[in-house]
């Protein structure tokens, strides 16, 4: 049943990706990445404004001294392979756990307690949003309320279970917390630069109705693999209620996912470097092999 569902469900978030572009004219594509331009190269690398918040969030729960550089390495391979993967965004958790084994003794438990941050957080994201967009008026027709009512229990159980479990001191989760919610705060960012890059006005209205689409088709539609399609749609339906029209909001989704393509492929080359440095680590820990086990016996003259 597992491998049925790991199938399928990549398969018909495919279908729907292209079943939505299909919708729209190939010169929108041309159009979206020439207005882009050189403009991608910087967009390829904007995961690091919020990647190295996930890296202190982590490093918060790691005793000193903390492998600063290793550790966003990680977190780049380990998110890039994430997108690569079809696996509901878990591909690249058992990278991270193989590099966090020299860091800790118990790597399993701290990369539970990061994916669990990382759901937390983003339900926090999704319930914030909405209650914004209620708080303002925009795009009524959506019940935001409830939204954000449904979003603030779960993350208030979620942290409730976490905190009784408390796999490390509570002022500790409290604190390694922090940032990742600082790294969900900064990743509004990439709509307005998306905006900026298609010529359009990164307006507090415009920002928050996509942001909101967004946060919510992540968490209402968690268990399709990179929200293929169901981000690009939210992004249009976005669109299409803070007034920039559809073919605005499918050339936001195409740069988007551009984006983490090129995000992703600049975390395999920091997996390979993980990976080399690694066994050079592992090979010089081990004693030589050609070593002398004998000495010279001594000889009268």
């Amino acid at each position: 049943m597992t491998r049925i569902r790991s199938k399928v469900l990549p398969a018909l978030g495919l279908l729907l990706l292209l079943g939505l572009w299909a919708q729209f004219s190939l010169q929108l594509v041309a159009q979206a990445l020439m207005r882009a331009g050189w403009g991608l190269l910087p967009l390829s690398v904007l995961g690091l404004c919020w990647a190295m918040w996930d890296v202190v969030c982590i490093g918060k729960l790691l005793k000193s001294p903390r492998q600063w550089f290793r550790l966003l390495m990680m977190e780049w391979s380990s998110d890039g392979l994430s997108r690569l993967i079809p696996s509901a965004g878990l591909g690249g958790e058992p990278f991270r756990y193989r590099h966090l084994r020299p860091m800790t003794s118990e790597p399993g438990k701290l990369v539970l307690v990061y994916r669990i941050y990382h759901a937390l957080t983003g339900l926090m994201a999704t319930g914030v949003t909405a209650a914004l967009c209620l708080w303002w008026g925009l795009s009524p027709q959506h019940p935001w309320g409830k939204l954000a009512l449904v979003s603030a229990l779960a993350v208030l159980a979620g942290s409730s279970a976490l905190l009784w479990w408390r796999p490390w001191p509570r002022i500790t989760l409290t604190l390694a917390m922090i940032p990742k919610m600082v790294s969900r705060f900064v990743q509004v960012s990439e709509v307005a630069i998306l905006l900026i890059l298609l010529g359009q006005l990164p307006t507090p209205e415009r920002v928050l109705i996509l942001q909101a689409y967004l946060a919510a088709s992540a968490s209402l539609f968690a268990f399709v693999p990179g929200g293929l399609g169901v981000q690009e749609a939210a992004l249009v339906q976005g669109a299409i209620d803070c007034g920039l029209g559809a073919e605005v909001g499918f050339q936001i989704g195409l740069l988007r996912r551009c984006r983490q393509m090129m995000w992703a492929g600049w975390g395999l080359l920091a997996a390979s470097w993980l990976e080399g440095t690694a066994d050079a680590e592992k090979d010089s820990a081990e004693p030589g092999q050609n070593a002398p086990t004998d000495k010279p016996h001594a000889h009268q003259s």
